[in-house]
């Protein structure tokens, strides 16, 4: 997938890196890599793009909670990707309607620490064929 920045990590090290906040450039290699637009991610972190566009234009950090959710997002993709082993497939279901999490496109969830823990929960259970 490109992107083991939060693979391996303990969770020592990622509370770290999330009080520290993750820096301009380790975000912008994120939204370049993952399929969601600077609009989808001001969304889901609650910030406007124009903060986005700042924080990359002024090589500043997020914050500790932006920086938290963009690793747990980051990681679900990870963890996404390899449960469906191909990147477009688990784009296709991010987007389309799943009756596992509600009927709706789980990508619409990412936005609350419920919504992530519902859709990684769904993933796991694709994991292990329960919704196969």
């Amino acid at each position: 997938m490109g992107l083991p920045l939060f693979k391996n990590r303990s969770l020592d090290e990622l509370i770290q890196l999330s009080r520290e906040g993750l820096d301009a450039q380790t975000f912008e290699e994120i939204v370049e890599r993952l399929p969601f637009s600077l609009q989808e991610w001001a969304q889901f972190l609650g910030v406007s793009e124009r903060t986005l566009i700042r924080v990359r234009k002024e090589n500043k950090s997020l914050g500790t909670s932006a920086s938290d959710k963009v690793i747990r997002i980051t990681q679900l993709y990870q963890k996404g990707t390899d449960v469906f082993r191909d990147e477009q497939k688990f784009c296709q279901w991010l987007n389309a309607r799943i009756m596992a999490v509600g009927g709706v496109a789980p990508k619409s969830l990412l936005d609350t620490s419920f919504g992530l823990e519902l859709v990684n929960d769904t993933l796991g259970q694709i994991e292990f064929g329960v919704f196969a």
